[in-house]
């Protein structure tokens, strides 16, 4: 099973987790990059 993630690229860290679609997420990057200033990249993680 997989899920996606947001994470900061300066800092490294996870902004928002469990994104279920990637439409979703595109949504999302685009919002967190305008009011962060700073670029997002979305991360697909598998659960174990």
């Amino acid at each position: 099973m997989s899920r996606l993630v947001l994470v900061d690229t300066a800092t490294g860290t996870r902004i928002r987790h469990r994104i279920r679609s990637i439409k979703q997420a595109l949504k999302q990057q685009e919002w967190y990059e305008e009011v962060l200033g700073r670029r997002v990249r979305i991360e697909k993680v598998f659960d174990r």
